[in-house]
């Protein structure tokens, strides 16, 4: 049909190529586009691959919103809130470590920390188009898992190892009975744990229990006291009816520190103490103890002193103010430095060689003044060690408790102790059962039960003990 004569021809506009405005504009549409979709190409998915080692699942949150909430829950928030709660709760960080189901957790977020970003970074590399270059991200999902795998398996590998350790120092004896009680024995209300230390090394445990100490602890106030028992105590009693009593009816007739060997030597009667896992010696040990002085003993820890300063060393050292000038013993097999002459007076900082030499040294007074500076080292290392110092210290710590300690105490119970000692529950007060107090030659064990018991009571009354 023909146009009207008074209306304008505009056929030559609607060709783009033919006109030179419309050219322009379509060659500067071009121009614009092309190079942002080229940098997209460019740039690729390496960028989301990086966020998705980090925070898995975020990358994909407006992709995939369940997936994503999954994945940033179990590894993100989870393992954020467990370094979080580690952190906080870092001065009972020994009844975490030594909790078997905690460490099972451990394990647990380990796995779920790296399966999580395994997938996130596989999610986001399938998301991308055809055309998206993928080789140098997949390359870098590979080398970013392979990172975050390396903490993962090391925190898997040192849980295992503690829950080897657990299994290994903390021995039971498929009961919840005290180790030693008798009907009318004092300790009602308070729990004693009984601190044996011998003098033998690695694996060793035919040992001489030079330090002997019972820790008992008022359980409704926390408060504690130590007593320190001496080796060269003689005439222990046993329980009428045991194998030592029969063999030994007058009391036993050589130091207090001797019945562990003589007990480990004599396969018959070390037969009848077993119980559980328990050390047989240590049972017959604290059978005589409790009814010598008619005390209730729920329990032992037994360490071996040539270990002890592995342990010192492992936390750091520990600082005692001395009184006076203290001459040093001679050295010990295996100790890593050489003694010095003497220590003191005035503030000092001993690594485990020195702690030890100044628990065993008798040059500067006696045997009965070395008693007394084993609780006082007891009590400082248990006062000055953090519960941060625990945490870096642990993986090393674990590796000499396997070979050192051994105890009746559940990790629980164990940890729980440390704890204890460690926040600042006060000894309150610390005796030696020595002269003029005791004639450990000539024990008048009534004498000691009754002594024992007017100490519990101070302590339960919190009020001072006269004899401390």
């Amino acid at each position: 049909m023909a146009l009207p004569p008074d209306r304008p021809d505009f056929t030559d506009l609607a060709t783009p190529s033919d006109h030179k405005a419309l050219k322009r504009l379509a060659d500067m549409d071009t121009s614009t586009s092309t190079p942002s979709d080229a940098g997209l190409q460019k740039r690729g998915p390496s960028g989301a691959v990086i966020g998705a080692l980090v925070a898995p699942g975020a990358p994909s949150l407006f992709r995939r919103k369940t997936l994503s909430a999954v994945l940033l829950l179990l590894g993100f928030v989870i393992p954020i809130a467990t370094v979080v709660v580690a952190l906080v709760r870092r001065n009972e960080i020994t009844s975490l470590v030594l909790n078997e189901n905690f460490l099972y957790a451990l394990q647990t977020i380990a796995v779920l920390f790296v399966l999580t970003r395994m997938i996130s970074v596989i999610e986001v590399i399938r998301s991308r188009s055809e055309g998206s270059p993928r080789g140098l991200a997949s390359m870098l999902a590979i080398v970013g898992v392979m990172l975050v795998a390396t903490p993962a398996v090391w925190s898997i590998a040192r849980a295992q190892d503690l829950s080897g350790v657990i299994n290994d120092v903390f021995v039971s004896s498929g009961t919840d009975k005290p180790l030693a009680a008798n009907d009318d024995a004092s300790g009602d209300g308070f729990k004693t744990v009984l601190l044996l230390g011998g003098d033998e090394g690695p694996g060793r445990w035919a040992l001489r229990t030079d330090t002997m100490i019972l820790v008992t602890i008022h359980e409704e106030s926390g408060r504690m006291a130590m007593i320190s028992i001496p080796r060269n105590m003689y005439k222990m009693k046993f329980p009428p009816g045991s194998a030592m009593a029969n063999e030994f009816p007058q009391g036993f007739p050589e130091l207090a520190n001797a019945i562990y060997p003589y007990v480990f030597t004599h396969e018959d009667i070390s037969a009848t103490y077993v119980r559980g896992d328990l050390q047989p010696e240590a049972l017959a040990l604290a059978s005589a103890i409790s009814y010598s002085m008619n005390i209730t003993i729920d329990d032992y820890v037994l360490v071996n002193m040539q270990g002890f300063l592995e342990i010192i060393d492992a936390l750091g050292g520990v600082t005692l103010t001395l009184d006076k000038e203290l001459p040093m013993p001679g050295n010990i097999p295996g100790a890593k430095t050489q003694y010095p002459p003497f220590i003191g007076p005035g503030e000092v900082t001993m690594d485990g060689t020195t702690a030890l030499g100044f628990a065993r040294s008798r040059s500067g007074d006696s045997d009965y003044g070395r008693m007394g500076r084993q609780r006082q080292l007891l009590t400082a290392i248990a006062s000055q060690v953090e519960g941060s110092d625990i945490l870096l210290r642990f993986p090393n710590l674990t590796e000499i408790m396997r070979w050192t300690v051994r105890t009746s105490l559940s990790a629980g119970e164990f940890s729980s102790l440390v704890d204890r000692l460690r926040s600042g529950a006060s000894v309150k007060e610390s005796i030696g059962l020595v002269p003029p107090l005791i004639n450990p030659s000539n024990p008048n064990f009534t004498d000691i039960t009754n002594l024992i018991d007017a100490l519990q009571a101070s302590i339960r009354d919190d009020v001072d003990f006269p004899y401390a």
